[in-house]
């Protein structure tokens, strides 16, 4: 099919039915979204190990889903030719390197290079443009905390549908650094293949409550939109949706 879905876990995918999306195009999950989908989806990803583990035994016991681990993840590291390792894109102030962390309370200071990380859901979106589809539709990466709403500054509160169960750790806050890592990668794969066109799917809150997005998604073939438009989509209602530049 021409058209992936990518699914991600953030709780914003509460609000939408997703189970519509069978058969509109391929189907791309992550980690345990096969526990209240598991007729959902054509692939899954899970790139951590237990959670890899859990899938498969699923799988193993009979479910035809393709289950994708980390040995199956593209060996790309999201570096294009002649990008610099500490390039920062006008508008930010860091990009490809993070250094963080609480000297003051005896904490390391430390440094992350997210060409480096591997996460499922930047995963799955990069395995689906692998795959050569035309149009790759990405829906619940909310990337900022839950609740985003009820506040008037970016959250910071744990968002996971599946959050404080097995193979989840339990946390109060979101890792402040997840959020750039997951940006990073996401407009590396929409530079490194300019030829698809990349939508994303998220509340009214998500898009317009994250002061970075806008630096992130700023290449043509990006657009995003609400779960409304979504539904248009699904429905065959392409041609009414007004997809939008941040």
């Amino acid at each position: 099919m021409d058209t992936a879905f990518v699914i991600g876990n953030g709780e914003s995918r509460n609000i939408f039915p997703i189970d519509r999306l069978k058969d509109h195009g391929t189907v791309y999950g992550c980690n345990a979204i096969y526990r209240d989908h598991p007729e959902l989806c054509d692939h899954i990803v899970a790139v951590n190990t237990d959670m890899h583990e859990e899938v498969m035994n699923w799988h193993n016991e009979g479910n035809p889903v393709k289950v994708h681990g980390r040995q199956d993840i593209s060996d790309w590291n999201y570096v294009l030719d002649n990008d610099q390792i500490h390039h920062v894109p006008d508008g930010l102030k860091l990009y490809r390197i993070w250094r963080g962390g609480n000297d003051k309370k005896g904490g390391k200071i430390r440094s992350i290079d997210f060409s480096q990380s591997r996460g499922s859901g930047c995963s799955a979106v990069l395995m689906a443009a692998e795959h050569g589809h035309k149009t790759i539709i990405i829906l619940a990466f909310d990337i900022l905390g839950a609740q985003q709403w009820e506040m008037d500054t970016p959250s910071r509160i744990q968002n996971n549908i599946y959050k404080n169960t097995r193979n989840y750790d339990e946390r109060v806050s979101m890792k402040a650094y997840l959020k750039y890592e997951w940006m990073f990668q996401l407009r590396q794969i929409i530079r490194k293949y300019p030829d698809i066109e990349f939508r994303y799917i998220n509340r009214k809150e998500y898009l317009e409550s994250n002061p970075f997005l806008r630096y992130y998604f700023d290449q043509p073939n990006v657009k995003v939109g609400i779960y409304a438009d979504l539904m248009r989509w699904i429905e065959g209602n392409q041609n009414s949706i007004q997809w939008r530049r941040l």
